[in-house]
This record gives structure tokens, sequence and C-alpha cells, in this order.
């Protein structure tokens, strides 16, 4: 792919981009222009649930439909990169039929040299090798909770989270979507219980994109886990314990920040159900890399 240098101006809420000379005189894409036909950006923009809060980065934009259409139907801001000087001139145009050119703004440009942080939502059209040398980027830019939705191309063994299909003159389009995942791995530890002392946990998870497994410690007593769940930065399990001599099922539902968990346990023993506190603390040097880039852990 030809790289650029780019230079980038602000003008009324709407990025131009002077590009260097190369990019000028010709174009090496990696993707061919394809535009994603509408009844496809509806269901990428459905299945991404975007909302008014959204910042949604389209990488490689085409003629701006996916963004523009995000902000004129539910509100949503905007950002769009191409490398098609054509392809902005026709975005500009796009969003000022539209009327949302106050809510986008196109970037002309190599998306490998985007920014990502601000997006919530991001939608693609690009082949599956464009979308394994994103996905390093994408999982250490992007917060957790992110949702990148992809039209026909996967991610390999990073597997959706949902997808569904939608057929168009019978023809069947892929649409995948995926929730950017916190990193929980490593080893994680707590006090449980009212009683002095408190019950001393330890949890151990091993995890791959959004799956996880793990090993639960109470008082040194391993302790089955189930219905192991991550959803962006939300994490919750079941486990199986004695609580005052008697069975016990323990519900953990907590949310994770950096390496703090913080929520609740719900312990269920004989039908009655009681609520606690739950705040775990993880040991930094047992964080892991959740992908499959060994240059990136946290």
């Amino acid at each position: 792919m030809l790289r650029a240098t780019i230079r980038f101006i602000l003008v009324t809420g709407v990025v131009l981009a002077a590009a260097a000379d190369g990019l000028a005189q010709g174009l090496q894409l990696d993707v061919p222009y394809v535009p994603t036909r509408h009844a496809v950006v509806d269901e990428m923009l459905r299945l991404a649930r975007v909302a008014k809060d959204d910042v949604v980065y389209d990488l490689g934009c085409g003629d701006g439909r996916l963004i523009i259409g995000a902000a004129s139907k539910y509100g949503a801001r905007g950002v769009g990169f191409d490398i098609d000087p054509e392809r902005i001139k026709e975005c500009l145009e796009n969003a000022e039929k539209a009327g949302v050119r106050d809510k986008v703004k196109f970037v002309l440009g190599d998306l490998f040299e985007a920014d990502f942080h601000e997006a919530t939502v991001m939608p693609m059209y690009l082949l599956t090798s464009v979308n394994l040398k994103l996905r390093p980027k994408i999982l250490k830019e992007l917060r957790p909770g992110a949702r990148v939705v992809s039209h026909n191309f996967g991610m390999d063994n990073w597997h959706p989270d949902e997808q569904s299909v939608v057929r168009v003159e019978d023809i069947a389009h892929d649409v995948y979507l995926w929730i950017v995942p916190a990193n929980v791995s490593g080893t994680w530890s707590w006090a449980m219980g009212e009683n002095s002392p408190p019950r001393a946990c330890r949890l151990e998870i091993v995890q791959k994109f959004q799956t996880w497994e793990g090993r639960l410690l109470i008082d040194g007593m391993e302790a089955a886990i189930r219905d192991m769940k991550l959803q962006g930065d939300k994490i919750a399990f079941k486990a199986e314990a004695t609580v005052g001599g008697k069975a016990a099922i323990l519900t953990f539902e907590g949310k994770a920040s950096g390496h703090d968990i913080a929520g609740l346990i719900k312990v269920t023993i004989e039908g009655r159900d009681a609520a606690y506190a739950w705040k775990a603390r993880r040991h930094p040097d047992t964080v892991t890399r959740i992908d499959d880039d060994p240059t990136w852990i946290y």
C-alpha cells in the first residue's frame, strides 16, 4: 500500500487532507472500492446498536454512506477515512445533501495511521487480510465495549459476538459484530464475607479475546465455576461453594477497570439470596496478552 505523509487541516468541522506527491500521482489500494448495499448498511448500524452518543469511525468510507446514515438516522457523530481523493470529495457532497455536515468529517489518509481512541463504533468492509492487520490496533486502541462491525469478512480466530445475514437480490451478505473485551487475564484477589477473618479468594484467569476460563480458590480450596461471561468491561460468573456449612451458589457480576473489578456477589443458600459488594484487585505482573500479537500485552 502506498503510504503517504498526510497533513490534516480542520475546516468547519470537516477534516481535509493534503497528501504528499506520491498520493496525488497514483493509488495502490488494499481493498477495491465496492459500495456497501444500503440494506447492508442499515443492518450494520442496527447490529452495532448505534445511538446518539456514539462516535462512528468508518475505515475505507467510500462515498460516506455508513457514517452519513449513522448521523442522519441515529444522530451519531462520524469520521470517515479513505485514501482516494475522489471518494473524499464524494463524501463531502453526500454529507451536504443529507444535511449532516456538522456531524461528520472525512480524512484523506492511511487508515493504518489513524488514531482509533475516540471511536465507539467501527464499521468495516475490508478484506480478511486487512482486518487481521488492523486487529492488534483495534484491541489496543478501542476502549472495552466499543463495537466493531464488518461486512462479509471476519477476523480469523477472533470469533464474532453476534452475526446476521442480509439478502439483497438473492445474494447473502454476512454481517459480523465484535465487542472489544477488557483484558481481565491474570490473578485476582479479594476478601469475601462479613466474618472475621474474611475468606481469602483468588481467581486465576486465562483469556483469549472475549472468552475466558478460570480457577477459583476460596481459603485455598478450589470452587467449581461456570457460566463465565465477558462483554466489554463487564465480567460475570457463578461458583459453587460451602457457606456456613451449607451448599451455596455465588453469582459474581462486576466491571473491570485497569487492575480493579468492582461489583456485587449474590449468595444463594436454600433458595434465599443475599448480596454483598465485590472488589477484586489484580496482581499487575500476571497480565498476559489476549490475542496473537506478541508485541502487545496490556
